[in-house]
């Protein structure tokens, strides 16, 4: 009996690596769809690997022909147009992709999105994905919109890993305002689980994707630093403030350590949902077991994000 295709968008990222290990275990034939060609295999030449290119429609629509589903977890975190990252060029990208799935016969296609991405109308990576939202749902295809608040677990934990860099080597750790507001964590593999769940039916859907844990973003940095063995003193700082020190710190390091509008949606409770959770995993647990394993090394999130330009096969 053939296998169904399910093809994912960024396998060998974060949120789409796990939704492929998951659909492996369940003798699902994955395809990614990368712009990470070249990169390490994780999956060990199980997963066929197409290009993407946005730009070559034929292509893009080859791609996705026979798939069941499509995991699209495809978006940009930065708007540097410079750099090839644009939210306004993810919004066209994601669209000539859902036109290619509708071309090609595919199924149903689960986006992902962001908690509360209506909630931020003067940030445009919110607004991106506003606009990516409404144009699934005019589109015609069977469609799951999920609603992630902020990741943890796999392999890829760049968030949690600077922190604790940060808390190794500072005494003080400040935080935006009084750190009051909410983060709600959910597992990566949380995510993947119901990712899947609702790739499996037809209802159209919009889910916020949580963890059974809230906690104040002070008390969660503290717990980071209880984890690593590290007493650090955590202090109130104006935002301004807080974000030149993340601008000051980026050029060494080559990277955008924080945004204006990452704070923004921070001190506005944008990573948390009223929703009940639906994730199982428990952030206390698993920071308390690997803490200690993180902080060691930076990681540029924005050099690793990068990839030349290649031709596809």
């Amino acid at each position: 009996m053939e296998r169904p295709l399910h093809v994912v968008t960024g396998a060998f990222g974060y949120s789409g690596r796990w939704i492929a290990h998951h659909l492996l275990d369940q003798d699902v034939h994955v395809r990614t769809l990368t712009n990470a060609v070249g990169r390490d295999d994780p999956f060990g030449g199980r997963v066929e690997v197409h290009g993407l290119d946005f730009e070559d429609k034929e292509r893009l629509v080859d791609s996705l022909r026979g798939a069941e589903v499509l995991y699209n977890t495809y978006w940009v975190r930065y708007n540097k147009r410079q750099q090839q990252f644009a939210h306004n060029t993810a919004v066209e990208n994601t669209r000539r992709l859902y036109e290619a799935a509708k071309e090609a016969g595919v199924k149903r296609i689960v986006q992902f999105s962001v908690a509360n991405p209506t909630k931020a109308p003067n940030w445009t990576y919110f607004e991106g994905k506003v606009q990516v939202e409404n144009m699934l749902k005019a589109s015609g295809l069977s469609y799951s919109i999920l609603r992630p608040t902020v990741l943890f677990g796999g392999e890829r934990n760049v968030l949690i890993n600077n922190i604790a860099w940060m808390l190794r080597r500072f005494p003080v750790f400040g935080v935006f305002g009084f750190g009051n507001y909410p983060i709600q964590p959910v597992h990566v593999e949380d995510v993947a689980e119901v990712a899947i769940q609702q790739g499996r039916i037809a209802e159209n859907t919009v889910v916020d994707v949580t963890g059974p844990e809230t906690f104040r973003y002070k008390d969660y940095i503290g717990m980071m630093a209880k984890s690593m063995g590290l007493k650090r003193l955590i202090l109130p700082m104006p935002p301004l403030s807080a974000w030149l020190f993340g601008r000051v710190l980026g050029v060494f390091l080559q990277d955008d350590v924080i945004t204006r509008a990452e704070i923004k949606g921070l001190r506005q409770g944008l990573m948390a949902s009223d929703a009940p959770p639906n994730g199982t995993r428990l952030f206390s647990t698993w920071i308390a077991k690997h803490g200690a394993s993180f902080g060691r090394h930076y990681q540029n999130d924005l050099k690793e994000r990068r990839y030349a330009k290649r031709a596809q096969n």
